[in-house]
């Protein structure tokens, strides 16, 4: 810290995601001076400090913590209720602050690091990333079990991609499905899906077997679906896309599908676990100055 400043909160803490909120509470119950912006006060400890000014916390505060992801659109900040232009964020952050969050634009790091402004972003932490996987699978899951009417026991599941998330969420089904279908044009994630015992099909080959699938999780970030491979599916199908971009809502809809798409599912409903992964990671890298 600058010679002669004085901060007055450690962390300043933006947006309205659980786990900000529990991060924020976890931050005060170890006795840092907290500020948030945009977050839900029935859920924060009462000494937590809030602010309408932006100006005034990135001026009195140490370590920000941004949403995840930072951004949606490269221009607002990724926050629902409010629209915060990145560019005010940026104009009035200086070398004290240190910012942190997920899924940095790659010119926002650009401009921190000529500002001298140190950034960190989560999704570079393969430790956190594993954890966030971790919370994803078993919502999802969770949520798949709940919504759809049909046991998963005795059911056919099927995976589109077998990255972080798609290894959990096929690794959790394990108790539940009667068979794993794993589905991918990538020849690593082909060749670990077979090593883990799943059934595999590349995504060129799924028209074929899609009347079979009770269950679908989609974690590939490109549309995979036309129509003709919606019409293959069952009638009482549930699909889960975890991307956004998977599958066409209306489609689905048009044609009864039971279709959801959920953004952020380990703040939605593992954020006591997520916000304490994100506290330890946190006070770790601030341990190092």
């Amino acid at each position: 810290m600058e010679s002669g400043v004085i901060l007055l909160f450690d962390f300043f803490i933006i947006g309205e995601d659980l786990r900000l909120i529990s991060l924020a509470n976890l931050f005060d119950y170890k006795d840092f001076n907290v500020l948030v912006y945009e977050t839900d006060c029935e859920k924060l400890n009462k000494k937590i400090k809030q602010t309408n000014s932006i100006k005034f916390a990135l001026k009195n505060s140490k370590n920000i913590i941004c949403p995840i992801p930072f951004t949606k659109d490269n221009v607002f900040l990724n926050i629902k209720n409010k629209k915060i232009y990145i560019k005010n964020i940026l104009k009035h952050i200086s070398h004290k602050n240190r910012m942190f969050g997920g899924c940095f634009p790659k010119e926002i790091i650009k401009i921190c690091e000529e500002k001298g402004i140190f950034v960190y972003d989560y999704m570079k932490n393969k430790k956190f990333i594993v954890y966030n996987s971790i919370s994803t699978a078993e919502a999802a899951i969770a949520r798949a079990v709940l919504k759809n009417p049909i046991n998963m026991h005795d059911s056919n599941c099927l995976v589109l991609g077998f990255g972080n998330c798609g290894k959990l969420i096929c690794n959790k089904l394990k108790g539940f499905c009667s068979k794993i279908y794993v589905s991918s044009n990538d020849v690593t994630e082909r060749i670990w899906a077979k090593a883990f015992g799943y059934y595999f099909l590349g995504l060129d080959s799924l028209r074929l077997k899609l009347e079979k699938f009770d269950y679908v999780f989609n974690t590939i970030p490109k549309k995979i679906f036309d129509d003709d491979m919606l019409n293959c599916l069952k009638k009482n199908v549930y699909i889960l896309d975890l991307t956004n971009v998977g599958f066409n809502k209306k489609d689905c809809l048009k044609r009864s599908i039971h279709f959801e798409y959920i953004a952020g599912i380990p703040g939605l409903y593992k954020h006591l676990s997520s916000s304490k992964i994100l506290a330890d990671l946190i006070l770790k890298i601030i341990n190092k100055f």
